[in-house]
């Protein structure tokens, strides 16, 4: 979770785009309060992640279920005397059939006092119609991604068991160790989340406490998780270099998953998402250790490439903040 000072309204939404006939498009929503064209946006309710915000609005504004893909720019501007801040994603309208749809909570549609219009509009459409120009910054990047064939990409999701009863406390298999009620409920945090990329394949260590942490969102998307024995606290401490070719497997593959790991094995899983990032990859991997803390989760977005997978775009989301 990002943090913003007191008095800032924050607020999130997506650039839901699709190609018509070689054409990128993008759809723009009209609000007769102000008569102005902009992109499905809205304030962040209480308890709520940045991600689940985006998906709600677009969801209450268009009608539309979408997938977030990659993040564009944040636009801030003042409004009276305090800051917006908004933060905006990439994200394509997700399939009826898709899973994640059932790890997500039901919405309910704007006014048509809110909202009374939708379009789909080309770039060119876009830049002349939109009201406000630091709208068009998120466009702009849009557009640069969609140009250099970054933009259609897929999320590969590095999960931080939740929080676990203490090595000290417990006198069983370390495998066998559990969640806390505090892990139990970040794993039920985490459903919606993750539902908010599309995962539709959940893979983990089979130490407990990392199953327990994933099989919320599995049991909602009907999905089974498969586990790893590499992916286990001794399997990387026995065999490291197995761990990475799990790793580099797993990331290889083209279906949007989430992989449930351990905090010992998160430098190698780090490094071994290194090698796929570029120079133009927006945001950053981890630096230091830990790299996530116990429930946070890595978003890494990948396009598959004929030279193998390429990270784009980088985006961590921490404990949920309550308020």
């Amino acid at each position: 979770m990002s943090h913003h000072p007191e008095g800032t309204v924050v607020a999130a939404g997506a650039l839901v785009w699709r190609v018509r006939e070689g054409e990128l498009q993008v759809l723009a929503v009209h609000r007769p309060r102000y008569n102005d064209w902009s992109w499905p946006k809205g304030k962040l309710d209480p308890g709520e992640s940045l991600p689940e915000c985006a998906v709600r609005e677009v969801a209450e504004e268009t009608g539309k279920q979408v997938v977030l893909g990659q993040p564009l720019p944040t636009i801030r501007y003042p409004i009276g005397e305090k800051q917006k801040v908004v933060k905006y994603w990439a994200a394509e309208v997700l399939s009826s059939g898709s899973p994640a749809l059932k790890a997500r909570p039901t919405f309910k549609p704007a006014s048509k006092n809110e909202i009374d219009r939708l379009r789909w509009l080309s770039v060119a459409e876009a830049h002349k119609m939109i009201t406000f120009p630091d709208d068009l910054r998120p466009l702009d990047a849009l557009v640069d991604a969609y140009a250099a064939d970054r933009l259609d990409t897929r999320p590969f999701m590095v999960v931080r068991h939740a929080r676990a009863r203490r090595r000290a406390a417990w006198r069983r298999s370390d495998l066998k160790r559990p969640l806390t009620s505090n892990g139990r409920e970040r794993a039920q945090e985490l459903v919606p989340l993750i539902a908010c990329f599309g995962v539709t394949k959940v893979e983990s260590s089979p130490a407990v406490r990392c199953l327990d942490t994933v099989a919320p969102y599995a049991a909602a998307i009907g999905a089974e998780v498969r586990t790893h024995d590499p992916l286990t606290e001794p399997g990387h401490a026995a065999k490291p270099l197995a761990t990475a070719k799990t790793f580099t497997t797993l990331l290889r593959k083209k279906s949007p998953r989430a992989v449930c790991v351990h905090r010992p094995t998160l430098p190698t899983i780090v490094e071994m998402l290194r090698a796929a990032v570029r120079p133009y990859t927006r945001g950053a991997l981890p630096r230091s250790n830990p790299y996530l803390p116990a429930g946070g989760m890595l978003v890494a977005h990948v396009a598959d490439w004929e030279s193998g997978p390429v990270v784009v775009a980088v985006e961590t989301h921490l404990l949920r903040v309550h308020v």
